[in-house]
């Protein structure tokens, strides 16, 4: 059947690195601007030293290259701030105008048509400091006019030109009292056919724009709001609706913002997209870089050696940042165009701090070309690729081993990606190769060829002619039954003739065959591994310049080192585990992080994952890094892809049909793999990378098992996503709810998760990033916890932990100790079958002693537990939600302003949420329903003062209807018909929280989609409206579940925290306070823990929010201490009980000890159960309270 014909995708944008042009020049603080100043047809270059008062002129070649040198350098008056070009004497050459900060004045330099310039002509600015020009026609008169953004004196000078040269006295118009105007653009905003100017005010954190009257002159300035520092603006259409729209870089907001035109030159802010924390964004330009028809916007960072790329979606908003890394220094100014004529838009940047100015050539990035194929003959069974030149044509060849086919077969290639026809060499009869590399085993300067013949338990030697063409076959054994599977070579001698190492999977054993230089070797040494080995490696792991071996052994689930000496032998060896079940089947080697020493990553066929393990200088290792593949990593090679330094991976997914690239951070990290197809059922096995068509591009080859073929993609990609950093806290449990709170009393955030075994695990956050170990605590059933939240219950100023276990239908709490441990668990029965699945804490009888309400989604009810002193609480009142089935989720606040709390929970059956008045007496007056629309399903609540009115709002997420919807609140309890927000990336939403993410002083929300495998964050503005939304990825099938917002590293910047079902985590995000968020690290909650339900509290009096979790599966709730830093230590868990289902937890101080408390709702078997805390992140004993039978309890 032929194949729906789809829509042909617009090239994406490729900025080229030109090596050949980081052109020098002797000093920092740089400007730059472009122009045709020979009259060649060909863009120059014009650069500022700041610092020495000149500039220099670079003279292009029209083909994107510039000398090394400059062709002319000038000299002026003092500190040249800004330049711009445009001919001011009309001559037809063009000229330079120069703001010289220091001596207050605008230099001009009148071009004569060779590139040379006459001697500076001054223009006094009064003393404004000017930093920024412009040149226009502002007064309609045909000659260029210059705006000048003065510094100084907090205005706009405009200079009329006469046309000869000279210029009138600046008129000025002012920016305000302390604006500091830092940056100007020139665009019509009105639509009036005259310009008008647009100025970035640093000092005052505003846009003024001033419209112009078409004689010179300007309005008054009007205001917008820009963010924090803004730097520098540009201008264009991003919504394709005809008016000119601004984008605006804060360098102190690490962002850049937009603001989208109006016809009466009126502005509206449309989004914020992060540059990320530290990046200090410095200058912007806007083009079509990707040639699509839509503008997009290039930032330069003068805080790290980046660019920033965001690619327009013509609607005036844009994708995620795209990176792209500068080797050589940090950039403060960037300018566009084309610089070699093929139509594609290039940019020149000042690299500040290494004195040099870049180019890079734009053009379309063909990531990898669509896969080729060659034919490796009928029923090769093809299993592995090698690359050499074997013909000594300076031309990568590749080689390939069949396994059914006995053979081995050559394809020469032609230097443009092309291949000719196999030339086939027999192993023999029955030999089954399954492994080939290539070296030069007799010192003839040929590559030959050697080959792993696991049916005959043999290694094949194939001598290279040097033309392409290789002797026959010579074997060695290596022993009865060895079955061998895989070769590497390596001098292990230091002779400097090369050996070989071969896995031999039969015996469990490794072979070293020694050179001898002319092509023969020694008897095989075997060295016994126990664990069938795989695959071998070699490298130089603990620097003591002796190759060292690696192994991954299938069944082990291990990798394997040993260690060399200098006479070929090997001695003392360590192993590095790769997980139960893991089942690695290849392993490489490559500094992943810069540090100078070797690490390791291996595929895990077992775990669909590749492991990293970050080497030490003694040859040790850190623990294992995981990082999601598809079904069954076969093979994985190491190169740098994206010719950024840093080393990626490539990963052959057997199970999945196609090879995964992840990109490397250089710092040990690496981004979401992104897949390339190998076709359907090819089964891809060996996969090795080369330059093939001599591009200065890796390419990748693949060999296609079912293809009987391999595979050539050409090219390379490179992507903007990031994964998380994983923290293991044991085999089985998984958590299902987490929250934060300081357990320990050491001023930082720890975490707590609840566990799907009956444990909660407590995570002490340490001072260096990590959460090294955790501590389980059981709640007395084997059960899935299902909430948690943390609280001083007992007022002993410790935060306590509270869980919900859904299965076991009752809450848990533990009281905390202050020193990151807890007490014993206190369970409390939510009742038979109540199902509790949410938890959380306050004061509902104002008593000033913290109860707690849980919601049951057995039986549809909120059940409210009120604290009588220390620790303990009442017998449950139950409160009917007027649905068959609540969600997991409840909200409170003062809704009507009588200083009594109030309650809300979503009731999904039925679409609509439930408000409870409250009464003051520990009860609540009948129940209001609002609709959130037919078939919404609203899962999840959450309260807070969207529009600034001083009035609480709540804010209803629903799985089918409407992402989020905002109730706007009466002054009276009541609420108005929701706003709803709809977005076709966001479903399944399984959890909402609040807080004010930007620090703008209006609340933002966050929510987590649980099938999407990642968070959204709306940005609010204050007024009920939510505009813009970002997304940050979770990790591949993590099913997010829970999401907390508190400051979990003390930098007064919310942070968010989020319970990873799938991936049996707690996930954090700290925050940059702009709106931006680091990548997520990860927290282990067990393995098949299923966390759902999380809060945070400080458990341990340190002054650092700790989080604690409902471990659905483990049945435990676990507790994260807070190191401080936005790290946590690994989770103490405390069991929930068997079959108790811990769902949602929520902490307060139940007994009144000074100490944080821990509520948990046992969803399965009807309980609430209380640990209480002992201040010191430890919860001693917990009691259980019952929620009445067939409640199924959710949340508390």
């Amino acid at each position: 059947m032929p194949e729906a014909e789809t829509e042909k995708p617009i090239c994406p944008f490729l900025l080229v690195s030109q090596t050949q042009d980081w052109i020098g020049v002797a000093d920092g603080k740089l400007a730059i601007a472009l122009g045709d100043f020979n009259n060649d047809n060909h863009l120059d270059i014009i650069v500022t030293e700041r610092d020495n008062n000149k500039m220099n002129i670079f003279l292009g070649n029209g083909d994107g290259s510039f000398p090394k040198n400059p062709t002319t350098s000038i000299t002026c008056s003092s500190l040249p701030y800004s330049i711009a070009v445009g001919d001011f004497n009309n001559d037809s050459w063009l000229d330079i105008a120069v703001a010289n900060h220091n001596h207050n004045n605008i230099g001009f330099f009148f071009g004569y048509d060779n590139g040379t310039f006459t001697i500076e002509k001054i223009y006094s600015t009064g003393a404004s400091r000017p930093l920024a020009l412009s040149v226009h026609d502002f007064n309609d008169d045909e000659q260029l006019d210059i705006a000048v953004a003065n510094d100084g004196t907090n205005n706009i000078g405009v200079l009329l030109g006469y046309g000869n040269g000279t210029f009138a006295n600046q008129l000025t118009f002012s920016t305000g009292f302390d604006s500091r105007p830092h940056a100007i653009v020139v665009a019509d905003f009105n639509s009036d056919n005259r310009l008008d100017i647009a100025v970035a005010n640093a000092g005052t954190n505003n846009i003024g724009v001033f419209l112009g009257n078409g004689n010179g002159t300007f309005s008054n300035q009007t205001t917008y709001p820009a963010g924090s520092n803004p730097v520098s603006l540009a201008v264009g259409d991003f919504n394709k609706d005809g008016r000119m729209d601004i984008v605006v870089s804060n360098s102190n907001g690490h962002n850049v913002r937009i603001l989208l035109g109006n016809d009466n030159g009126v502005f509206t802010s449309q989004a914020i997209y992060a540059t990320g924390f530290g990046s200090y964004p410095s200058s912007v330009a806007v083009r079509d870089f990707n040639k699509d028809d839509r503008l997009d916007i290039i930032v330069a960072h003068s805080g790290n050696n980046k660019l920033s790329f965001f690619v327009g979606h013509g609607d005036g908003t844009f994708e995620k940042q795209r990176l792209y890394s500068i080797a050589i220094g940090v950039s403060q100014m960037i300018v566009a165009d084309d610089l070699n004529n093929d139509t594609w838009t290039d940019i020149v940047i000042a690299v500040d701090n290494a004195f040099n100015i870049a180019v890079f050539l734009g053009g379309p990035d063909k990531n990898f070309t669509n896969l080729t194929t060659y034919s490796t003959g009928g029923h090769a069974y093809t299993m592995s690729v090698a690359v050499g030149d074997f013909n000594n044509d300076a031309r990568l060849d590749i080689v390939e081993a069949n396994y059914r086919r006995d053979d081995i077969g050559v394809f020469l290639g032609d230097g443009d990606g092309n291949f000719a026809m196999k030339i086939e060499y027999s192993t023999g009869s029955g030999s089954q190769p399954c492994f080939v590399t290539a070296g030069d085993f007799n010192n003839d300067t040929r590559l030959d060829i050697v080959v792993a013949n696991y049916g005959t338990n043999n290694i094949g030697i194939f001598f290279g002619k040097g033309d392409g063409n290789f002797f026959n076959q010579t074997v060695y054994s290596t022993g009865s039954g060895s079955k061998p599977y895989s070769v590497a070579i390596g001098d292990f001698n230091n002779d400097t003739r090369q050996d070989i190492v071969v896995a031999n999977y039969g015996t469990n054993s490794v072979g070293i065959f020694l050179g001898k230089g002319n092509g023969t070797f020694s008897n095989q040494t075997t060295y016994t591994i126990d664990g069938y080995p795989i695959f071998v490696t070699v490298g130089d792991l603990n620097k003591d310049d002796r190759l060292d071996i690696v192994i991954v052994n299938d069944y082990d689930d291990n990798v394997r080192i040993w260690f060399g000496n200098d006479d070929g032998t090997f001695s003392m060896k360590i192993t590095c585990r790769t997980g139960l079940g893991s089942r690695p089947y290849s392993v490489a080697v490559g500094d992943f992080n810069g540090d100078t020493q070797l690490d390791i990553v291996v595929a895990n066929y077992g775990t669909n994952n590749l492991g990293v393990f970050l080497g030490n200088d003694d040859g040790t290792f850190l623990n294992q890094t995981t990082y999601p593949t598809d079904r069954g990593p076969w093979s994985v090679v190491v190169g740098d892809l994206n010719n950024d330094t840093y080393l990626d991976l490539i990963v052959a997914n057997n199970g999945d049909n196609n090879i995964g690239v992840l990109l490397g951070y250089g710092d040990g990290t690496f981004l979401i793999q992104t897949t390339y197809s190998t076709g359907w059922d090819s089964q891809p096995h060996g996969v090795a990378i080369g330059d093939f068509n001599n591009d200065n591009r890796l390419d990748v080859t693949v060999a296609l098992y079912y293809y009987f073929s391999i595979g050539i993609f050409l090219g390379y990609y490179k992507s903007p996503f990031t994964v998380p950093v994983v923290y293991s806290s044991g085999l089985i449990p998984t958590p299902l709810a987490l929250a934060v709170a300081d357990f320990d009393n050491d001023n930082q955030s720890d975490i707590i998760a609840a566990n799907n075994d009956g444990n909660v695990a407590i995570y002490l956050n340490t001072a260096n990033g990590s959460f090294p170990s955790s501590t389980l605590y059981s709640t007395g059933y084997f059960t899935a916890l299902s909430s948690v939240a943390v609280g001083d219950f007992n007022n002993d100023s410790q935060f306590d932990v509270v869980v919900a276990n859904h299965d076991s239908d009752n809450i848990v709490f533990f009281l905390g100790l202050g020193n990151g441990s807890f007490g014993s668990a206190m369970s409390y029965t939510t009742g038979f079958k109540s199902g509790p699945c949410s938890v959380a804490v306050g004061d509902f009888n104002s008593d000033n002693r913290l109860d707690f309400v849980n919601v049951n989604n057995r039986d549809s009810t909120i059940a409210l537990f009120l604290h009588y002193g220390f620790g303990a609480f009442m017998n449950k009142e139950i409160y009917s939600t007027a649905s068959d089935k609540p969600s997991r989720s409840v909200g409170f606040g003062d809704f009507n302003r009588d200083t009594i709390v109030d309650i809300v929970v979503p009731n999904p059956s039925n679409s609509t949420i439930t408000v409870l008045l409250g009464n003051g007496k520990g009860a609540f007056l009948n129940p209001t329903i609002y609709s959130t629309g037919f078939g919404s399903v609203p899962i999840a609540v959450a309260v807070g003062d969207f529009n600034n009115d001083t009035r609480l709002d709540i804010v209803a997420a629903t799985k089918n209807g409407f992402n989020i919807g905002i109730f706007l609140g009466n002054i009276d309890g009541t609420f108005q018909k929701p706003i709803p927000y709809t977005d076709k990336d966001v479903f399944d939403v399984t959890g909402l929280d609040v807080g004010d993410f930007n620090n703008d002083a209006r609340l933002d929300i966050v929510i987590t989609s649980f099938s999407g495998y990642c968070i959204w964050v709306y940005f609010g503005n204050g007024d009920g409206i939510f505009l813009t939304s970002i997304k940050h990825s979770t990790g591949y099938y993590s099913w997010p579940w829970g999401v907390v917002v508190s400051d979990f590293n003390n930098d007064a910047r919310l942070d968010i925290a989020v319970a990873n079902k799938w991936n049996y985590s707690v996930g954090i995000f700290l925050g940059s306070g702009d709106g931006s968020f680091s990548n997520q690290s990860t927290y282990s909650t067990g393995e098949n823990s299923l966390p759902i339900g999380l809060t945070f509290g400080d458990f341990n009096n340190d002054n650092r929010m700790d989080i604690v979790v409902a471990n659905y599966n483990s049945e435990n709730i676990g507790v994260f201490l807070n190191n401080g830093d936005g790290t946590f230590m690994e989770q103490a868990t405390y069991m929930t009980g068997k079959q108790s289902g811990p769902y949602w937890v929520a902490v307060g101080d139940f007994n009144k000890d000074a100490q944080l408390d821990i509520a948990v709702v046992l969803s399965l078997s009807d309980n609430l159960a209380i640990y209480f805390g002992d201040g010191n992140g430890t919860f001693n004993h917990r009691t259980i309270f019952g929620t009445g039978p067939t409640t199924y309890p959710w949340y508390t």
